[in-house]
């Protein structure tokens, strides 16, 4: 399963009082904590790819020695720990290709890009957090499902991304989100069967709709920690 990391920072930070995703948090812009995150689990999930790959490249060869058809193949997909086997089936810089950011910001475009991530800019950041959540899918529509993330959760963990994304391939459920105390939060994935919902949605509005229309085809993680999810809207 491909799936793209995209991370939305072109809100106008209206109650933080000035543009909250360059507010310093132990040392460093805000959006650049969850920047970092994603490069991190991008590599981790192109390492998962490369495994599964070659696991359907032996299997297959297997199978074809041993005779079988083709289309009756299978995989056993594994997930790897991170690092396992870094640098030996991917160029670093590459597997971030599949990061788009979304921005309306100089700053975070310049960032991200001197990083190799894909940088889309939101020209219209009034019209709400829908216009940034359908130029990042637009831009992935051929990817198999799409992991969104704001970029004012400094607290958001790696541990918290990979569970989701591994809750998701193992589930067989069409989307996964996180919640704590029962509220549902960021960050959501969503199949591909769900993009046209998605890019029906419009105004300030994200993909809680999709999620609460197709709650049996939903996986919830639960996280215990409440900062992770705790978006920033005051200044420390």
């Amino acid at each position: 399963m491909k799936i793209a990391l995209i991370m939305l920072a072109a809100g106008n930070s209206r109650r933080f009082g000035r543009n909250k995703l360059l507010y310093e948090i132990e040392g460093k812009p805000m959006y650049r904590h969850i920047l970092e995150k994603l490069l991190i689990v991008a590599e981790w999930l192109e390492e998962t790819e490369c495994i599964e790959k070659v696991e359907c490249g032996e299997h297959l060869e297997k199978q074809n020695e041993e005779g079988y058809k083709e289309e009756h193949i299978e995989c056993n997909k594994v997930i790897a720990p991170l690092g396992e086997i870094k640098g030996k089936l991917f160029k670093q810089r590459e597997c971030y290709k599949r990061i788009t950011v979304v921005t309306q910001y100089e700053e975070i475009e310049q960032a991200a890009r001197s990083l190799g991530v894909n940088v889309y800019i939101n020209p219209h950041p009034d019209e709400g957090i829908s216009s940034s959540l359908k130029i990042g899918l637009k831009a992935n529509l051929d990817v198999d499902a799409c992991l969104f993330t704001v970029s004012d959760q400094p607290w958001l963990t790696i541990a918290t991304i990979r569970q989701l994304i591994t809750l998701l391939k193992t589930s067989g459920k069409g989307i996964a989100c996180v919640s704590c105390e029962g509220k549902l939060g960021n960050p959501c994935i969503f199949t591909k069967k769900y993009y046209d919902s998605l890019l029906s949605i419009n105004g300030d509005k994200g993909g809680k709709a999709v999620i609460t229309a197709h709650r049996d085809d939903t996986v919830v993680l639960k996280v215990n920690d409440v900062k992770e999810l705790t978006d920033m809207d005051v200044k420390l």
